[in-house]
């Protein structure tokens, strides 16, 4: 069935035809419900009476459903509409590795870094039981942020069919051969990269997809395919009787990687690889091995300078679109022409590490020429990682543990850090000892202008300071009014006594960008239409806004911003209420910003170690919150589709069943149950505007509404025993944030509970009514603390040394206690008593490590958001010559 550009499929509008296989048609197509771009693969009508087509194209959804992987391109639906059927994929933008191969051949590490990608979306197949059995360089998409996506598992796990004639096959971009027979006699494959095994049409496992990636990996490294022939039958005899032309591989190709070729190469299926898992692990450790080799590292950087090119490309997929898309690799040192086109790279996080999840943890050098990042390596130490553009390779700098938030001196040379919450130090590039600065408490960012001085803001409430990059105390040069919470994330503009910094707001979501002197004399607001920091690059403040980068027109001579801000059409990573900026410009043209790549999470109970007991039968999906129900038969579920953007759902943990909770539009989040489960309150608003607070049957009637009308920042953190009260925090713009009483009955008139100078908040009222314990950081550090409620009479210090947050049992009898740096959750016996006494703090629960977020149930055993299959692998983004987005000449 042709569809044309503008027609319907249900909720599925058609955008442009992308191409045909010979398991359909492919359309590009925008989803109106969703507002998403998906690709629709329609099965011919010549073929929809075919039972053995039918059956393949059946199975093709069933097997990309079973199937979660970030290198594995998804499937969103099978769909019958008007009689026809109709596969809805994953939209991916980018090249086929074909498409790159035309291009020429690829260096040794570039190879190595698609190839792995290609083997770890292969070992995930395989441990479903599934072989793909029709790998080929056509079948591999790289994407624009430097992903691999391994597509069409039409031909997976043994499916049979029929086709067309083989007679029209190209050797190198030649359909998938389908030849007209039954039982094991059947062909199925792209001729140029069948296993001996399927080129006889005998049954094949997933060792045929271990030949694929032989020729794959041997065709990117030498630029020819390993096997070829003017006829099928030409080269089917290569492959059965013939070796590759091992000579033809590069000279610098590691042994063990010519090794491992060899051995995916066996035409004995016997004598072959066994694991494609294998295959990565020895691919992760050549390139590990190369990371530590400083001539590799050079001669890496030298084969990818000589090769900078920019690329266009554009074509069609039997699976999916290509749209147009470039590749930079090499990064020059000076201000690129105008006349240049804007590029994009990405550095992917290296094998064995994780970076950081907030975008101010990455900063490109003032030069343009290396970027620094926050990553955690196998042991679970964070530390910084510098990545030259000209390599592909990051290596870790000695003496960085527990470090963050890099940011660069002015030439270049050296890397300023915050090593936990203790210190402000200094790291040369080249080597050293990193040296001690000064001392810090709750840092939120640095910057360093060619005079030595050093900006940084110490606290996360409070000014920002200035002290000599040779060490010393520091001296606050900006103070707080009565309308602003705290400053962070400073920024020196060229002149160097002048900088920008970020306001966190009282009364408005987005953030306030003000440009300051040193000597104190100038404070003028640059914008207050920000939803981040801001950062100044080429005549232009740099911002996060709606959840994209936007440009602006800045003059750092008189502060001011001029037109509207342009987006960049880049997402960003979520900067949440710390104001980070999350991207960093250099001098030449280069931006740079870390992105937040898509994944969905499940819900699994686990005992107290983390160890998984047993999984929740519910559909997976974008959940980043849970509130398990007092009977623990239920849990509200919050996800967060887009930025400004936050919903509820109730899941009944027994079925599985996932209902809407919530309609507000916005923001709806903080979902607590009332003490008998058959409420939930949240509070609901929008960006721009202040939450009120909705307390909703989950039974069913109406919904109640509650100080809608009071323009404060609102946090829900509990109910009273009785359930006749909520317990909420309220920013004040003199008082910060403050504890009060919202009765629910009556005149709902709130009370205030606690209201100091300081910041109070996560407060929760012990079963027996008596105590309310909360988080203040009245000391200059968080530290939890329990008061006598509701007179408030008494009060106790519970942590000393920091705390994040704490929580009753249900009984009341025992304190739960999340310390500042503890690595699991610490418990107390509350001893009985008129008094409050704690028994010693003992160590309780740890959690799986990559929980999302959990809640304690009875029995010892925690309710957990996990994510659903890996999680997909974090980048940092490059963009060369930036301003050409925005139209300059």
């Amino acid at each position: 069935m042709s569809l044309t550009p503008g027609s319907k499929l249900g909720i599925y509008e058609i955008v442009a035809p992308l191409g045909a296989g010979g398991m359909g048609e492919v359309y590009r197509a925008r989803d109106t419900k969703l507002g998403r771009d998906v690709a629709i693969k329609a099965l011919p009508p010549q073929f929809a009476q075919d039972p053995d087509r039918l059956s393949r194209f059946e199975r093709e959804a069933k097997l990309l459903a079973s199937l979660t992987h970030p290198h594995i391109a998804g499937i969103f639906g099978l769909e019958d509409i008007d009689a026809h059927r109709y596969l809805v994929l994953e939209f991916v933008e980018g090249e086929t590795l074909a498409q790159r191969l035309d291009h020429g051949t690829l260096s040794i590490d570039e190879s190595l870094h698609i190839c792995r990608q290609i083997a770890s979306a292969l070992e995930s197949a395989h441990e479903n039981g599934i072989a793909h059995r029709d790998l080929k360089p056509g079948n591999v998409m790289l994407t624009p942020a430097g992903d691999v996506k391994v597509l069409d598992f039409g031909l997976a796990k043994g499916g049979m069919g029929s086709g067309s004639s083989p007679s029209d096959i190209s050797m190198s971009h030649s359909p998938t051969l389908t030849h007209q027979h039954t039982g094991a006699g059947v062909i199925l494959g792209t001729a140029a990269y069948m296993s001996p095994e399927q080129a006889r049409g005998r049954t094949v496992d997933k060792r045929t997809d271990i030949w694929s990636f032989g020729c794959v990996l041997y065709e990117c490294l030498t630029g020819r395919q390993a096997f070829a022939g003017d006829t099928v039958s030409d080269l089917i005899a290569r492959i059965l009787e013939r070796e590759p032309d091992w000579d033809a591989l590069p000279s610098r190709t590691p042994q063990r990687i010519r090794d491992l070729l060899k051995r995916c190469l066996e035409k004995d299926a016997r004598q072959r690889l066994r694991d494609i898992g294998d295959a990565r692990i020895e691919i992760d450790n050549v390139i590990a091995t190369k990371s530590s080799n400083p001539e590799a590292v050079a001669a890496a950087a030298a084969a990818h300078k000589s090769r900078t090119r920019v690329r266009t490309i554009a074509g069609a997929l039997a699976l999916v679109a290509v749209t147009a898309a470039a590749t930079y690799f090499g990064a020059p040192r000076t201000g690129a022409p105008a006349s240049l086109k804007p590029v994009r790279l990405e550095i992917p996080q290296m094998p064995g590490t994780h970076m950081a999840d907030d975008g101010v943890e990455s900063a490109v050098s003032p030069d343009g020429s290396m970027v620094a990042y926050s990553g955690m390596d196998s042991a679970g130490v964070v530390r910084i990682w510098l990545r030259p553009l000209e390599s592909i390779v990051a290596r870790v700098l000695p003496g960085t543990e527990n470090a963050t938030q890099p940011f660069w001196s002015p030439d270049s040379r050296y890397i300023g850090f915050f090593k936990g919450a203790t210190s402000l130090m200094k790291v040369a590039v080249n080597g050293g000892a990193p040296e001690n600065v000064t001392s810090i408490k709750g840092p939120r960012g640095g910057t360093w202008n060619r005079d030595g001085v050093i900006l940084y803001a110490p606290f996360s409430e409070g000014p920002i300071y200035r002290v000599s990059a040779n060490g010393g105390d520091g001296v606050a040069v900006t103070t707080l009014d009565s309308t602003e919470s705290a400053h962070r994330y400073p920024v020196f503009l060229p002149d160097g006594s002048h900088f920008l910094y970020t306001a966190l707001p009282p009364h408005d979501a987005r953030y306030r960008i003000y440009m300051a002197s040193l000597d104190g004399k100038e404070k003028k607001l640059v914008t207050d239409a920000a939803w981040s920091g801001a950062v100044y690059a080429s005549g232009y403040l740099l911002y996060e806004r709606d959840g994209v980068v936007v440009a602006q027109r800045f003059d750092p001579g008189s502060g001011r911003v001029s037109g509207e801000p342009t987006s960049l059409g880049d997402r960003v990573i979520g900067t949440g209420f710390s104001g980070a900026a999350g991207l960093s410009a250099a001098n030449n043209g280069v931006l740079t910003y870390t992105t937040n790549p898509p994944f969905s999470t499940h819900l699994v109970w686990t005992d107290m170690q983390g160890r998984k007991i047993s999984d929740v039968p519910m559909t997976p999906g974008k959940y980043i919150g849970l509130e398990l129900s007092p009977d623990e038969t239920q849990a509200v579920l919050e996800s967060s589709p887009r930025i400004g953007k936050s919903d509820l759902w109730l899941a009944d943990l027994e079925r599985g069943v996932v209902t809407r909770l919530s309609y507000e539009d916005g923001e709806n989040t903080n979902a607590r149950w009332s003490p008998d489960g058959t409420r939930v309150a949240f509070t609901s608003g929008s960006i721009g505007g202040y939450e009120k607070i909705v307390v909703v049957n989950v039974n069913g009637g109406a919904q109640k509404t509650y100080l809608d009308n009071v323009q404060m920042y609102k946090n829900i953190s509990g109910w009273t025993p009785d359930g006749k009260a909520l317990v909420f925090g309220l920013q004040n713009p003199k008082t910060r944030w403050d504890i009060w009483i919202l009765p629910l009955d009556g005149d709902a008139k709130p009370k205030v509970f606690l209201q100091t100078p300081y910041f109070e908040d996560r407060a929760k009222v012990s079963p027996d009514g008596r105590w309310i314990l909360y988080r203040s950081n009245e000391s200059g550090q968080y530290d939890i603390y329990v008061q006598s409620f509701p007179d408030g009479g008494k009060k106790y210090k519970v942590t000393t040394n920091g705390g994040n947050s704490a929580n009753w049992a249900r009984d009341g009898h025992q304190l739960y206690v999340d310390a500042a740096g503890a690595p699991e959750t610490a418990v107390a016996d509350v001893l009985p008593g008129p008094e409050f006494h704690l028994g010693p703090m003992k160590p309780f629960a740890r959690g799986p490590e990559d929980a999302f977020d959990g809640a304690l149930g009875r029995n010892n055993r925690l309710l957990v958001l996990v994510p659903s299959g890996a999680l997909p692998a974090q980048s940092i983004t490059i963009v060369q010559n930036w301003p050409a987005l925005l139209g300059r000449k």
